[in-house]
């Protein structure tokens, strides 16, 4: 197979696989699913014994796996039950066709509203087929997002601690080296969920996109964005994409 994006058997592959992804999809999500599900009760298990222990780095550890479990069993679920949805309406379509408004027999007033707000029964599954797509790519990114955020908490906690070794310092002295790191670190890392939160809005403009551009490289290092980087532009230049990310974040907040 050739690896040149450009080639016409390569873009020939990657329409063959779009057209078939949701077979693969249901698959990977269906054996996700029981797996996760299977793993859900020794992650708890793992994190209660570790704090128990008290090594609190492995019972994070643990936890954040948790976390990243439930978040993406929720993501799958949501995804198979519309991908069913989505199997269902083209079934429905081949046995009964498209919506014939005009052999319901209503009203003019409710047979223009329908038209205007149901449509063609074939725009609903191409609109549940952009849904069940998005929300399966949304399930991987949104994981990487809550390593990222895990991560960047981890070298926090690591600068304060690599700080405190230093014994051979007065301790005022200690205080004063960990508040001159902690402080531009912390506040850069609001700056940088603001600009999460925000879709990317920093970027946006020459004099903050100026300040920005420094911060955004060593996060991107710290949250290993290297990894995921093209699948969240990608996510975020599609409306619904953006849609789904403002309905999901606070969904992800709760369960974590």
């Amino acid at each position: 197979m050739s690896n040149n994006y450009r080639s016409v058997n390569f873009k020939k592959l990657r329409y063959k696989l779009q057209q078939e992804s949701w077979q693969l999809e249901l698959i990977i999500s269906g054996f996700a699913i029981y797996g996760l599900f299977a793993a859900n009760e020794p992650l708890e298990l793992k994190a209660s014994e570790s704090v128990i222990a008290g090594a609190d780095e492995f019972g994070q550890f643990w936890a954040i796996l948790l976390i990243c479990c439930q978040i993406f069993t929720f993501n799958l679920i949501i995804h198979v039950l519309l991908r069913g949805l989505w199997i269902g309406a083209i079934g429905l379509r081949y046995v009964s066709g498209d919506i014939n408004y005009s052999t319901l027999n209503y009203s003019e007033k409710f047979t223009s509203y329908l038209k205007r707000k149901v449509g063609s029964f074939d725009q609903y599954i191409a609109n549940l087929e952009t849904y069940c797509s998005i929300i399966f790519a949304a399930s991987f990114l949104m994981i990487f997002y809550v390593i990222g955020f895990f991560t960047v908490t981890f070298c926090f906690v690591l600068i304060i601690q690599s700080f405190e070794l230093l014994t051979f310092l007065p301790k005022w002295a200690i205080r004063t080296i960990i508040i001159t790191f902690i402080i531009p670190f912390f506040l850069s890392s609001i700056i940088v969920f603001i600009d999460f939160l925000g879709q990317g809005f920093l970027k946006k403009k020459k004099w903050t996109s100026t300040f920005y551009f420094p911060i955004y490289w060593v996060f991107s290092k710290l949250t290993l964005s290297f990894l995921y980087r093209p699948l969240a532009y990608n996510f975020l230049d599609n409306k619904l994409g953006k849609r789904l990310s403002f309905i999901l974040l606070p969904i992800y907040i709760i369960i974590v």
